[in-house]
């Protein structure tokens, strides 16, 4: 693939967007005198009813030839309005583009972004890191950007009593579509008819267009794209399963029967591969007389070194009771208590 166009309004209109670009030769977007291509009128003879049919036949199109399409369709007053995205993947291609850009009067709304995909320069780079898509793959199809912006607007439409900045009327978002400041430090709310028509009195060359393609923020200054602010509506309105699918919480993943299957034949392979402890009679190197068993160990820990410290050794149970000193042995002194006179002894009996 070497070049892209995306930013459609729904997939209608990029279905008719296509079908321009391919038939440009019959389509109504393009003034009869500014085609490029004209159409090859072919002849079919039936020889069944003897009738001619004749038909406009697609013509053959080069490189140039759909690049200089393409840029008369974005020109065209059915689409030079919407927000496109023109991104190419091949730099010959877009060398050729930029080389009849250059050469051509007329130019391309300034909103309509054409570029070069420069991932695609680095791919070689980029190819060892499979966290970094290249090329095509790194378009997000999907709403995940969406997902701060229309977690904000819903907090903001639950409170009751909202009111349009630019009008100063109530809003209820219920019955009235109401769009919100994709800015996260604003809290605007507006009219959709009020904000269109905020925006298309700023915009330059704007008089007889219907839909407004970006505009400021009446309260917080800030830059705002029309289709951003209408593709939120439109994921409150009817996007119930977009918006239950982007806020929903991944689940975990269960093993499968090949991976459970796996993680137990390793758990055997780990097993299997711990040492025996015993060893083996079989085994030559091993000398059984050497080896202690576990009633000898037993009898060594019930064996006690004499106090005269000398090499003799005698079992616990074996000691004499004598040499164990007796509590009845040992003298225990008693200490008397003695009580001297008190001075209350010589003292006065008074009546």
């Amino acid at each position: 693939m070497t070049c892209l166009v995306t930013g459609f309004p729904s997939k209608i209109a990029a279905l008719q967007f296509e079908w321009a670009w391919q038939n440009t030769h019959q389509t109504r977007h393009i003034a009869p005198d500014e085609r490029i291509t004209q159409a090859n009128t072919k002849q079919r003879f039936s020889p069944r009813t003897g009738k001619v049919r004749k038909r406009a036949g697609r013509p053959r199109m080069s490189m140039h030839d759909k690049l200089a399409n393409l840029h008369i369709l974005l020109r065209a007053k059915s689409f030079e309005r919407w927000p496109l995205q023109v991104k190419f993947f091949a730099e010959d291609v877009y060398k050729m583009w930029h080389r009849w850009t250059v050469n051509m009067p007329e130019v391309i709304r300034q909103g309509i972004e054409v570029e070069m995909d420069e991932s695609v320069l680095q791919k070689a780079a980029l190819e060892e890191d499979p966290s970094n898509p290249v090329g095509i793959h790194k378009i997000d199809p999907t709403y995940q950007r969406m997902k701060t912006t229309l977690e904000k607007s819903r907090k903001l439409l639950v409170v009751p009593n909202n009111s349009c900045v630019i009008c100063r009327s109530s809003l209820d978002s219920t019955k009235e579509m109401a769009l919100v400041c994709s800015n996260q430090e604003c809290n605007s709310i507006f009219h959709i008819g009020c904000l269109s028509t905020h925006f298309l009195n700023g915009e330059y060359g704007a008089q007889d267009a219907i839909v407004p393609t970006h505009g400021h923020c009446p309260s917080c200054e800030s830059s705002l794209n029309w289709t951003d602010l209408v593709k939120d509506l439109s994921l409150r309105i009817r996007g119930e399963k977009e918006v239950t699918a982007l806020f929903k919480e991944p689940k975990r993943r269960k093993k499968t029967v090949k991976e459970s299957a796996k993680s137990a034949a390793i758990v055997d392979e780990d097993e299997a591969e711990e040492p025996d402890v015993l060893a083996d009679e079989s085994d030559p190197e091993v000398d059984f007389d050497d080896v202690l068993l576990q009633s000898d160990y037993e009898d060594v820990d019930q064996m006690q070194a004499t106090p005269s410290g000398g090499d003799e050794w005698k079992l616990v149970d074996e000691l004499n009771e004598q040499d164990t000193p007796s509590a009845s042995s040992s003298a225990v002194k008693v200490r008397k208590a003695v009580i001297e006179d008190s001075d209350w002894d010589e003292a006065e009996v008074i009546d």
